[in-house]
């Protein structure tokens, strides 16, 4: 049986095609930055990811990578990552907290030395513009002088293809959240709060092994299903004919899963019923067009054109699909107007939106990957 991890091989095949693009764009170095909430990046070479602090790779076009932690993750650190070379670094802390009985280095000394090796005249950098002012100050006074050069589509475009262990992984993921799914179904009663609903699904899918839950839980029942995003409360009943909006995902092994489904509890009004339909025949729809070769947007229009059809159209308020991988939503984005080309192995979110009724609102969102015929439904929950 495959092991449901990424291997410490396929890390070292990941920083080789690093120094291949490093070499090919004139590159000396790629920096890499992470926190709690966006780590992807960091994770994808190390295996580590940050709590509350900040964390950083730098691979070198020469030379081995260079994990740099922040003092209170430092432990965590050794243990778990795939990079050997691990410093604790005194940028990456929490602001203002002090570590009196901890050695750290900076990061301009870490500069310092690579370029006692080689000179780092040229460095590319992935999605400097999701990191806090005070650390995007701090890169930026270190490097003053030096050309930084945008790595970030090069980033999204390599973690897009997933390998065999990454599918692994990922249907994992699925499976996992299919369960939550099903105990969802049976636990919607008339009267039941929504945390309390959030509760129950919960429980069977910790018990599967995950790291934790993808994302805040969405249940949203009746009115408050008409947002495109929402959170369950313990003020809200489900009541009879509600809407009710089950929106759940878990990470294992650093990767996520994100689906959701929408039924209707009690009394089935018809109007209620024709618009979930509408949503499951656009998302078949986008499913059925999907395979290598096709253009994001001719995804969205076989939706959308059902969709707007129906008179929908304003309720549909956002593109009908997203990629899934080490971030709950990630490159590439399906909309009206994207030119990303689907390709064997991506991992994609089919999310139909149908929002802002009087009544509530719909979703129905499945995990889908993409194969050399066509696609494999992740999602399996009737």
């Amino acid at each position: 049986m495959q092991e449901l991890r990424i291997p410490a091989e396929e890390f070292k095949e990941r920083i080789d095609k690093v120094k291949i693009y490093l070499d090919k764009e004139g590159l000396n170095a790629l920096l890499l930055l992470g926190d709690e909430h966006n780590y992807a990046n960091v994770r994808y070479f190390s295996d580590y990811r940050p709590m509350l602090e900040y964390a950083m790779v730098i691979i070198p076009l020469k030379g081995e990578p260079i994990l740099l932690a922040g003092p209170e993750c430092a432990d965590y650190a050794y243990m778990v990552s795939k990079i050997e070379r691990i410093n604790i670094c005194s940028d990456l802390a929490i602001p203002g907290e002090e570590y009196p009985h901890t050695k750290m280095i900076s990061l301009q000394e870490i500069i310092k030395e690579l370029d006692s090796k080689r000179k780092l005249n040229k460095i590319g950098i992935a999605n400097l513009n999701f990191q806090p002012a005070f650390l995007v100050d701090t890169i930026k006074k270190t490097l003053t002088g030096r050309e930084i050069i945008d790595a970030s589509q090069f980033m999204n475009e390599l973690r897009a293809i997933k390998s065999e262990n990454e599918i692994a992984i990922m249907e994992k993921t699925y499976e996992i959240t299919n369960i939550g799914l099903k105990k969802g179904l049976e636990t919607l009663t008339i009267g039941k709060k929504e945390t309390e609903v959030a509760a129950e699904m919960a429980y069977p899918m910790w018990k599967e092994g995950p790291e934790q839950m993808s994302h805040c839980f969405i249940i949203a029942s009746g009115k408050r299903s008409a947002p495109a995003l929402n959170f369950p409360t313990d003020k809200k009943k489900i009541n009879n004919g509600d809407l009710v909006i089950l929106d759940i995902g878990v990470v294992y092994e650093g990767y996520f899963s994100d689906a959701a489904i929408t039924t209707i509890v009690g009394e089935k009004r018809k109007e209620i019923v024709h618009i979930l339909n509408i949503a499951k025949e656009a998302q078949n729809a986008a499913i059925d067009k999907m395979k290598p070769g096709v253009r994001g947007w001719e995804v969205d229009k076989a939706a959308r054109d059902i969709i707007e059809r129906a008179g929908f159209g304003k309720n549909c308020i956002y593109g009908v699909g997203h990629g899934v991988g080490l971030q709950h939503c990630e490159y590439p984005l399906i909309g009206p107007k994207s030119e990303v080309i689907l390709q064997e192995g991506m991992v994609f979110s089919i999310d139909i939106g149908l929002f802002n009724f009087p009544f509530g609102g719909v979703r129905v969102e499945d995990g889908v990957l993409v194969t050399k015929e066509g696609v494999e439904i992740l999602t399996k929950v009737e």
